[in-house]
């Protein structure tokens, strides 16, 4: 897993270059909120249809080639930002970096091939904790290029994330061999059939709520610390840094313990609730410094989801449709990275800069009820 992982995190690391900043790449053009946060859901449009093509194109011709194409793809994507002169470009050019993002399914799909079930959440908290190194270094370098003024040139960023990708790219044709447990198992075709499960519908629904929740602070988190503590790019990508360094020691070290001692099932459960609360207490930050409390809080319980919730679907799947599975699990994702912003968006400027947070908050504490029978079924096995 070692040379997909290195890949992984480089291409990660452009990710998290751009994603702190990826609102006032709009804002430059259109300043409406709205708009700004409506970036976030193109991507997730796009990779909505095309995740489950992805997983099941995995399946059948190897989870390299996918990684392969579509990381080049991405890296173009890149490109087109840092050429971009008009919101509309800035748009369709996030929509072609999501309907060309299957190199984290494949790479999902990748380690559910090579682990065994007991290791599996382990080994994709690993996957996890290179989005949190990607998230530590990734914004530190906007930062730093961005230079010594407060809004900076934001052609940069997105050239820098273009190498990154090209780096990303070379290790994973030159270092990355298909995996022997997936030549297997090839052959399968994408079926819908997969939500007949029980099991994993309630694990897809889940999901899709936590992702709903955590996007809706995703797509506004921004333009909240603009407003409360007019803020810019430089210090949004100071927060994300925090934000990546705890995600991978959370998902680094803490997640694979975690689950051997309490069980995928309850890790997920003390996830939703753990994010619950941290949205719930972020309006209370009135400094800067205070911030940093409850979204450490959010960030804990989402990089415990993520891992958690992967392990229970892959083990629920049957051997030859684990990259569909996984490609499913990408569209619930970007179905709600969709939703997401774009609801917070609209109660961020209707109705007020931290209704999206307590909104967020109350739909979690539902949907921890609605994981109560994974309890239940985690217990009697």
């Amino acid at each position: 897993m070692i040379p997909l992982l290195i890949a992984t995190s480089v291409n990660l690391i452009a990710l998290g270059m751009i994603l702190p900043v990826l609102p006032f790449y709009v804002t430059q053009f259109n300043d409406a909120p709205l708009v700004a946060t409506l970036i976030f859901s193109v991507f997730s449009a796009a990779s909505l249809v095309t995740a489950p093509f992805w997983g099941a194109l995995s399946d059948r011709i190897g989870r390299r080639p996918v990684l392969l194409v579509s990381v080049a793809a991405t890296c173009a994507s890149y490109l087109w930002l840092a050429s971009a002169d008009s919101v509309w470009d800035v748009f369709a050019s996030r929509a072609f970096a999501g309907a060309t993002s299957g190199w984290l399914t494949a790479s999902q799909a990748y380690i559910a091939d090579v682990t065994t079930a007991e290791n599996r959440a382990k080994s994709l908290g690993f996957l996890g904790a290179t989005f949190g190194i990607a998230f530590v270094i990734g914004p530190t370098i906007t930062f730093a290029v961005l230079g010594t003024s407060s809004d900076g040139n934001l052609v940069v960023p997105a050239l820098v994330a273009a190498g990154c990708t090209g780096v990303g790219l070379l290790l994973s044709f030159f270092f990355i061999k298909e995996p022997e447990r997936h030549e297997t198992h090839a052959g399968s075709r994408f079926n819908l059939g997969i939500l007949r499960d029980q099991s994993l519908l309630r694990l897809y629904l889940v999901y899709f709520c936590i992702f709903l929740a955590f996007t809706g602070l995703e797509g506004t988190f921004a333009l909240w610390v603009r407003d409360l503590f007019s803020f810019g790019p430089k210090q949004v990508a100071l927060y994300f840094t925090f934000i990546g360094l705890v995600a991978a020691v959370v998902q680094g070290g803490l997640i694979g313990p975690l689950v051997k001692r309490m069980g995928e099932a309850r890790v997920v459960f003390l996830g939703i609730v753990t994010l619950g609360a941290g949205l719930g207490l972020l309006p209370a930050a009135f400094s800067p410094w205070l911030v940093l409390a409850p979204m450490g809080l959010i960030v804990f319980g989402f990089s415990v989801i993520g891992p958690s919730a992967q392990s229970l679907m892959s083990q629920a799947a049957p051997e030859n449709l684990k990259g569909s599975v996984m490609g499913l699990a990408q569209s619930f994702a970007s179905a709600a990275r969709i939703v997401g912003p774009a609801w917070a968006g609209f109660v961020f400027a209707e109705v007020g800069l931290h209704w999206p947070y307590f909104i967020g908050a109350m739909l979690l504490a539902l949907v921890s009820l609605a994981a109560l029978p994974l309890l239940r079924r985690s217990a009697a096995t």
